[in-house]
């Protein structure tokens, strides 16, 4: 009786060996290499952009969100409004704004037609980078205007010029029109 305990046991253990070994990943030649990691888009500088002398900054991601739905074609109008008025545009965006335009990456080159400006006036910001403090940091170096609806109030004791009088112009989309809430007029507001 013992005899056949040891031989039950030992094609127990003998089955348990074949389905660990069935389920292990097979090795043939040589492993796959590694993925390669994706290098994230390189954008320049806010220092590199080229700032005409007439420049004014617009916080991309805020302004598409002047209508009811994020839209290319608001965020086109209002710059269409700032060069009438005497200003250069140069856009600012989160490095996400192709996927909440679309279901992709969206890079300066990508939007430049849609938007109908030169691919050196855009500057989507990369992943991880706050939007916000490369506007800013912009518009502090050069004594600029920025055109948002954020008040940047995290951001004033870092970047005070977002709080002088005339800096920051905002507005809004009613009946297919841009309609702003400050004056558009070009100011000098560098130090």
């Amino acid at each position: 009786m013992q005899d056949l305990d040891l031989v039950e046991l030992i094609s127990i253990a003998a089955l348990l060996l074949l389905l660990f070994l069935r389920f292990l990943p097979k090795r043939k030649g040589r492993r796959p290499a590694p993925a390669r990691p994706r290098k994230a888009p390189v954008t320049p500088p806010p220092a590199e952009i080229p700032v005409p002398q007439n420049a004014i900054l617009v916080d991309g991601s805020n302004v598409m969100h002047w209508g009811p739905k994020p839209s290319v074609k608001i965020l086109a109008q209002v710059l269409r409004s700032l060069e009438r008025a005497g200003y250069t545009p140069i856009v600012f965006f989160d490095a996400s704004v192709g996927y909440v335009l679309d279901d992709h990456y969206y890079d300066e080159a990508k939007l430049a037609p849609l938007l109908g400006i030169p691919q050196e006036h855009i500057c989507v910001v990369n992943k991880g980078v706050i939007a916000d403090v490369s506007i800013l940091s912009m518009a502090t170096d050069h004594g600029l205007r920025v055109v948002s609806n954020d008040k940047y109030r995290d951001w004033r004791v870092q970047f005070p010029h977002a709080g002088k009088k005339g800096v920051l112009l905002d507005g809004t989309w009613r009946d297919g029109t841009v309609v702003w809430r400050g004056k558009l007029n070009p100011q000098v507001v560098r130090a």
